[in-house]
């Protein structure tokens, strides 16, 4: 298991009809494999997220 700082999230994408997100938005990272990119951003899947905690969000690629 490796740990990458992914810094701070910028956005959250939401379903609109349910209320729920759906994703999370964060600053990209040309290093980073395996995740969607949109321009500079990454964008991680909730099912990704994996725990919520005060100062970190867990997330598994």
């Amino acid at each position: 298991m490796t740990e990458e700082d992914f810094g701070f999230v910028q956005d959250v994408c939401a379903d609109l009809n349910t209320g729920t997100i759906t994703s999370i938005i964060v600053p990209g990272n040309n290093k980073i494999m395996g995740m969607f990119t949109k321009g500079n951003e990454i964008v991680i899947e909730w099912k990704n997220i994996k725990c919520i905690g005060e100062d970190v969000i867990l997330v598994e690629i």
